[in-house]
C-alpha cells in the first residue's frame, strides 16, 4: 500500500509521493530558481547548492510521521505528525550540523503547532508503513530509519526553544517555503479540500501570472 498524505472518509485522496512531488515543484520553481539558495545559506553558513538541497530534503521528510503505520492502518487523522517528522529529521539530517537542526526545527513548526494543551503521545508504536522508508530516501537521498527515533518531548522541546533563541531567522527562512509548498500541494492534490491558506496562495500566484497556479481541476 503506498502511504497516503490525506484520506477522507477513509479513502486515499492524495498520496505521500503526490504530495511531496507536487511541493517540491514550487520549491524549485517559485524559490530555488529565483536564487533563495544563496539567501539561505548566508543564514545557515552554506553554500547556495548546499542550502538549496538541504531545503528540499526538509521538505521531502516535513511529512514523513504521517508514515507511521497505525496512521495508514486507521485512515484518518495525523495527529502530531509534525513532532514524529521531527524526530525522523533531527537524526537523519544530522550530517548537515547546525543547519540540519535548525531545517527539523522548521519541520516541527510547519504547522505552526508550537503551543499545545496536551503532551505530544508516544504512539504505541514507532515502526513507519513499509513502503515509506524507501520512499522518503529515493526522493531525498537520505537513508531514513523504518521507526520513529522516540525521545521525549519535553527534552525535545527544551532543545528547539534554544535552536530558536539562537537561529530564529534561518529557522523561518527554512519554514516559509516549507509551508507555502505544503499549503500549495494540498490545494492541488486534494480536489479543492486544501486549507484556507493554500488556497489563498494559489490566488497570488495567479495574481502573479505563475503557471503553475493552475493545477487545480477546473481552473482558480
Amino acid at each position: 500500500m503506498r502511504p497516503c498524505a490525506y484520506f477522507s472518509n477513509g479513502k486515499c485522496i492524495e498520496t505521500m509521493e503526490a504530495h511531496i512531488r507536487r511541493g517540491l515543484e514550487l520549491i524549485d520553481c517559485l524559490y530555488l530558481a529565483r536564487n533563495y539558495g544563496a539567501f539561505l545559506g548566508r543564514l545557515l553558513e552554506l553554500n547556495p547548492t548546499a542550502a538549496g538541497d538541504l531545503l528540499r530534503k526538509a521538505y521531502v521528510l516535513h511529512d514523513v510521521g504521517k508514515c507511521l503505520e497505525m496512521f495508514q492502518n486507521r485512515r484518518g487523522g495525523f495527529g502530531y505528525h509534525e513532532f514524529y517528522s521531527y524526530l525522523v529529521a533531527r537524526k537523519v539530517l544530522a550530517g548537515f550540523g547546525e543547519a540540519g537542526d535548525i531545517a527539523s526545527v522548521a519541520i516541527l513548526l510547519h504547522h505552526h503547532d508550537w503551543i499545545r494543551k496536551t503532551i505530544v503521545k508516544r504512539p504505541p508504536s514507532l515502526r513507519l508503513a513499509e513502503e515509506c522508508p524507501g520512499l522518503i530516501q529515493a526522493l531525498s537521498g537520505l537513508e531514513v530509519p523504518d521507526k520513529i527515533p522516540w525521545s521525549e518531548p519535553v527534552e525535545e522541546y527544551s532543545c528547539v526553544e534554544k535552536t530558536l533563541k539562537r537561529s530564529l531567522r534561518a529557522v523561518y527562512t527554512l519554514l516559509l517555503p516549507i509551508v507555502v509548498a505544503d499549503n500549495y500541494a494540498a490545494a492541488c492534490n486534494r480536489g479543492g479540500k486544501g486549507s484556507t491558506l493554500g488556497k489563498e496562495i494559489l490566488e497570488t500566484l495567479k495574481v502573479r501570472g505563475w503557471d503553475l497556479a493552475g493545477c487545480l481541476p477546473g481552473g482558480l
